[in-house]
């Protein structure tokens, strides 16, 4: 797979969960799910899991993914410059 791949990869997988806030998927669920292998979908969710996107529960083959809901701070002000 090229890094192009990859990160299309990292995109579809980050996708399903945001989409799928509650999902608790296995590597080889997710890749029923998107109809990709799961050796591609190995590093891919190491680095989501890197990048707090995902946590992943257990080990080996049997471990569980799940999303990591972002958390917003209420200091968040959008401002409009309507000059």
């Amino acid at each position: 797979m090229t890094e192009e791949d990859t990160w299309q990869l990292q995109m579809e997988c980050t996708r399903y969960f945001q989409n799928n806030p509650y999902s608790l998927e296995t590597a080889e669920g997710i890749s029923l799910r998107l109809g990709r292998k799961v050796e591609h979908l190995d590093p891919v969710l190491g680095r989501l899991v890197a990048l707090s996107i995902l946590e992943k529960l257990g080990n080996g083959s049997r471990s569980i993914y799940r999303y990591i809901e972002p958390s917003f701070s209420g200091d968040m002000d959008v401002q409009w410059n309507l000059n």
